[in-house]
């Protein structure tokens, strides 16, 4: 799995080698937001980025940097919410659910959001298929996998490929619950954005092949 260091939220859905995508938005029982929840309201800086959450949206700002680490620009791009980009309330969760057009189809993926008590945002993003394998409500419908090159899809995460294989992606059906939600939170490292307005990244993120 390659996840740069300054690639974060939105950033990794349209940078992750592997994704989960979903027919129907999730979860099962959320509520959609007309406007950015005011509890999720922040600015965050990383060393190269930066993420800004109002009720316009999510801003993110990227800076150039030149080889004396000065900042030479500084690009916005503002990701309002819409048909294609959704934000749902699961009690104490926020979900974003996104149809990423980069990757051409018509899935959603998923984002969540977690506000925790010290005032930090946890932010999980899923894109290991095992914590979904056995999920109530929820069908594989597909997986994609690569084998030398070649793109292979079959109906099942447990592949008897005889050849070193590379999953891609996975697509299920259904819904998932709230609660079921909170569980496999469980098992995501979080990128955190802090209170302080710094940005933590798991281990797992800084990891390249």
């Amino acid at each position: 799995m390659k996840l740069f260091l300054a690639v974060i939220l939105l950033s990794f859905i349209f940078s992750s080698c592997s994704s989960i995508y979903f027919i129907e938005p999730q979860p099962k029982g959320g509520e959609r937001q007309s406007e950015m929840p005011k509890e999720l309201y922040g600015l965050w800086f990383g060393e190269n980025e930066g993420w800004q959450f109002n009720e316009n949206g999510i801003t993110a700002i990227n800076f150039e940097i030149d080889s004396i680490e000065n900042i030479v620009d500084t690009t916005y791009q503002l990701l309002p919410l819409s048909d294609t980009f959704r934000i749902y309330k699961a009690k104490e969760l926020y979900v974003i659910n996104l149809i990423n057009s980069e990757k051409n189809n018509n899935y959603w993926e998923i984002v969540i959001f977690e506000r925790v008590t010290n005032g930090d945002i946890n932010i999980y993003y899923p894109y290991k298929p095992e914590i979904f394998a056995h999920v109530k409500g929820l069908k594989l419908e597909e997986a994609t996998y690569y084998i030398d090159g070649e793109k292979k899809i079959v109906k099942t995460l447990t592949p008897d490929f005889e050849s070193p294989n590379e999953f891609n992606n996975a697509v299920f059906s259904g819904q998932m619950t709230i609660k079921t939600l909170r569980k496999l939170i469980t098992k995501i490292p979080p990128i955190i954005f802090k209170k302080d307005g710094s940005i933590s990244y798991p281990v797992e993120t800084i990891q390249e092949d």
